[in-house]
């Protein structure tokens, strides 16, 4: 059982878990949270999803308080009529309630930390307590999940036992061509959650001021701006929600893809977003931000750009420095695709999972 307390439309990380644990013979269900009302076309990510509709708003802090609280009831109950034999709870969103299931029903829990709570979402005064609940969480879990190694700084702590899933996706043929080399076309992109710490504004400001074409897709507090930005100056292009098979191909045909992470908010200095391993993956080069974990990447392994984050000028400099000068880009996306390949490739991230799920599993029956 997986428990995400977003719609799933789509949430990559969750996708590439549940084709691995399929590929070992595994069943998996996702139970996730629909925070408005959804259209029923196109809503089969692949895998059996249960959604509870309840409104709510992403990046509303403590005015999603009240549903989540529905929401984890309501976890709480599947766990308690299903009795899945391991719980695999994104965030502390999610694991109070596969933890207190686990005293009445036995099941393993796996608590995988795609971002550390008091450091991603608004809590105010509530941080000790997050913090506190989390560490708590990391402790009591059976397995714990990190996006990247680096997350062990950010915990505090090593927990007792633990695996490394990185956000890297899995090849997909049609896309990727098994690492030859596509010539790109004549524009940037950026797809993603639309919020304020990921630089929107900035990537708009300098796509005007220097003449380069911007696509931008993807939804969240920011999509009603960017959909007003589409069409300026027939630069900028604005798509919206997209499918994970059409973000790859929007990536894979652009100059470069955009990252940005103001790395005032504590989670972006430890983030190892997907966008990272895509870029290496689609053989792109990246553009991102300095003083994060992203940006220490890029600029040490030569697969991007790193600018400041508020340089408008910089980054702007950085998109015209790229669509100037292809054999950089060709050069950047080529190390890219190497690094991928040699030690971040889905292969190897599933192997390491699916390991762990086997003892985990095993221990769960014997019981």
């Amino acid at each position: 059982m997986v428990t995400r307390s977003n719609p799933v439309l789509p949430d990559p990380r969750v996708s590439r878990l549940v084709r691995c644990l399929k590929g070992a013979g595994y069943h998996c269900s996702v139970l996730a949270w629909a925070r408005e009302r959804l259209d029923k076309t196109g809503l089969t990510p692949g895998y059996p999803c249960c959604r509870m509709y309840f409104p709510g708003r992403f990046g509303g802090g403590f005015l999603n308080l009240f549903g989540l609280l529905v929401f984890n009831l309501w976890l709480l109950w599947n766990h308690l009529k299903t009795r899945p034999p391991v719980i695999h709870a994104y965030d502390l969103d999610t694991v109070l309630p596969a933890l207190l299931a686990r005293c009445l029903v036995k099941s393993r829990v796996v608590y995988d930390i795609a971002d550390w709570y008091a450091d991603s979402r608004k809590v105010g005064c509530l941080k000790p307590l997050a913090n506190w609940l989390e560490r708590l969480a990391c402790r009591a879990a059976d397995l714990v999940v990190l996006a990247h190694e680096s997350r062990i700084e950010q915990t505090g702590f090593s927990p007792r036992r633990w695996v490394v899933f990185y956000n890297t996706p899995e090849e997909i043929d049609c896309l990727a061509n098994h690492g030859e080399h596509t010539e790109p076309g004549d524009y940037f992109v950026y797809v993603g959650v639309l919020q304020p710490d990921r630089g929107i504004e900035q990537i708009i400001r300098a796509a005007l001021a220097v003449g380069a074409r911007l696509t931008i897709a993807g939804f969240g507090p920011l999509s009603k701006m960017c959909a007003s930005e589409s069409g300026k100056e027939d630069l900028v292009t604005f798509r919206g929600r997209v499918s994970y098979e059409e973000a790859l191909a929007l990536q894979r045909g652009a100059i470069a893809i955009l990252a940005l992470y103001d790395p005032a908010v504590p989670n972006n200095r430890f983030a190892a977003p997907n966008k990272l391993y895509e870029a290496m993956m689609l053989g792109r080069p990246i553009i991102t931000s300095g003083g994060t974990l992203v940006g220490e990447i890029v600029e040490r392994e030569g697969i991007g750009l790193v600018v400041p984050y508020d340089d408008v000028q910089r980054l702007g400099d950085a998109m015209r420095f790229l669509a100037s000068h292809p054999e950089e880009c060709e050069r950047m996306g080529r190390k890219g695709r190497q690094l991928y390949e040699q030690r971040y490739s889905f292969a190897r991230q599933c192997q390491a999972i699916q390991e762990a799920y086997r003892s985990l599993v095993e221990s769960a029956v014997s019981r």
